[in-house]
């Protein structure tokens, strides 16, 4: 599926020298022309139709829309909080950011073993921020941003060859969430003025592709967790992304500044909170106006409250039924829970149903096999007692 979204029809201009971008534009796509907002549109339906990405859902359900009880709104979360306990001070805000920092740190010394045969690969992960707390916890993660390495951090590269030729497929590790907060310039409602002109000059067309190859790589590895991040804006419309499952303002996670975004993907949306005054309103433009690629960098940083929320929304060891359940997310998640609540371990589990799931895409006998497990498992703790 990476080669194939790699080969998809791409007719828009390269972008005019001394026009400042995102990083990842200067990659040289050949001799493209301009669409129009028809042409886009065709050009993303042809996407959707190129493979399995979307509509295959005979091996994965990685890219099925939240179910709406799944869908978070955050400040609906924050309004009850602090309808009963008022605002955060920044300070106690701090303290509970520093909690839950501590709390991945002992992941790192008490789980090292589990989470180091974990990866994490986080795209356009210019600071390092939102994938930071997975390193803390032991897992390993590798960071993708072409400002870093104009080679290995390129998404435009990305590949099956890629990730084999450099990275050997992780040697066979899971692949347990991959994090991207893309490119966000030509996509955000607060540069609508400038629609147009991207539109017109292949700007919004390379934003798009990087986008694609986000959800290829997706496709390719198909990660228990999977997450797209983007201000309001078109990202959705335009890149055929299934409806956005959380959104969110800095302020409800210790900062003190409003800056509406959303996240796509498939994760537990149900973040904890450290809601605080947004004192500072929405500074990102007051502070960090302007077009420079450092100005940039400065208003996409991922901020420390979100990026430990998620963890400690996602990880694996906190939420083992959730991570099994998305790894095998063909399987009736009835079964898996049955498996995890009689005690099976993760490893019992994968022996069970891998070769079921993998190798005859037998989803009935994995569930078979599941439920045959969990109900013996009292039988076995039963005459290990005795």
């Amino acid at each position: 599926m990476l080669d194939a979204i790699a080969q998809l029809p791409l007719t828009f201009q390269n972008i005019n020298a001394g026009v400042a971008t995102a990083p990842e534009h200067a990659a040289d796509l050949g001799d493209l022309a301009g669409l129009s907002p028809q042409e886009m549109k065709a050009m993303v339906e042809r996407f959707a139709a190129a493979g399995p990405l979307f509509a295959n859902s005979e091996v994965t359900r990685v890219f099925d829309p939240p179910a709406a009880e799944k869908v978070v709104r955050l400040a609906d979360k924050v309004r009850q909080q602090v309808e009963s306990n008022g605002w955060m001070t920044p300070a106690q805000a701090r303290a509970r950011i520093e909690q839950w920092q501590e709390q991945a740190a002992e992941q790192g010394r008490d789980n090292w073993s589990e989470n180091g045969n974990r990866v994490v690969l986080s795209f356009f992960d210019y600071t390092g921020e939102w994938s930071r707390p997975w390193e803390e916890a032991g897992y390993e993660v590798w960071r993708f941003d072409i400002q870093r390495d104009e080679d290995v951090g390129d998404v435009n590269a990305f590949c099956v060859d890629f990730f084999s030729d450099w990275f050997g497929d992780f040697e066979g590790k899971e692949i347990y969430a991959i994090l991207a907060a893309c490119p966000c310039t030509d996509f955000s409602s607060a540069g609508a003025r400038h629609f147009a002109a991207k539109d017109a000059d292949g700007r919004t067309l390379k934003s798009i592709r990087l986008v694609h190859k986000t959800l290829a790589a997706i496709e390719y590895f198909k990660p228990a967790i999977w997450a797209i991040e983007n201000p309001v804006g078109r990202i959705e419309k335009l890149c055929g992304l299934p409806p956005w499952r959380l959104a969110f303002h800095p302020h409800h996670l210790g900062e003190d500044y409003t800056k509406k975004t959303l996240i796509w993907g498939r994760f537990n949306a149900d973040l904890p909170v450290a809601p605080c005054e947004a004192t500072a309103g929405s500074k990102m433009h007051t502070l960090y106006g302007g077009s420079s690629i450092a100005t940039k960098n400065a208003r996409s940083a991922t901020p420390p409250g979100f990026s430990y929320a998620f963890f400690q929304a996602n990880n694996a060891i906190d939420h083992p039924l959730m991570a099994l359940a998305n790894r095998y997310d063909m399987l009736d998640p009835a079964a898996v829970e049955a498996a995890v609540q009689a005690g099976l371990s993760e490893d019992e589990i994968k022996d069970l149903v891998d070769d079921f799931y993998y190798m005859e895409l037998d989803y009935q006998g994995a569930n078979d096999a599941l439920l045959e497990a969990a109900d013996a498992a009292p039988t076995f703790s039963m005459w290990a007692s005795l």
